[in-house]
């Protein structure tokens, strides 16, 4: 079945799952609301210190430095745009 799955998807089942827990984190990150630990915990690691070591390796950044590089401007993320306020 390994075997069957791999060659159907080019990954073994362990690569896959953790290429689809780090897909979901990466959206979490550019919405910007939620710390690195609870999203660790939300993808399924229980270990944030694990997590940010296989986020790393797997995308070429920290999870924080991904979060600045690609996190939603705020009116993407809420629906608004602030406007300045005065004369």
């Amino acid at each position: 079945m390994k075997r069957r799955f791999r060659n159907a998807t080019g990954l073994r089942p362990l690569d896959y799952v953790q290429h689809l827990r780090i897909e979901h984190a990466k959206r979490l990150l550019e919405a910007g609301e939620q710390s690195i630990e609870d999203i660790a915990w939300q993808v399924g690691y229980e270990d944030p210190a694990f997590f940010r070591r296989l986020f790393r390796r797997l995308t070429g950044l920290a999870p924080g430095a991904y979060r600045r590089r690609y996190a939603l401007p705020d009116f993407a993320r809420t629906g608004t745009r602030e406007t300045p306020v005065g004369p």
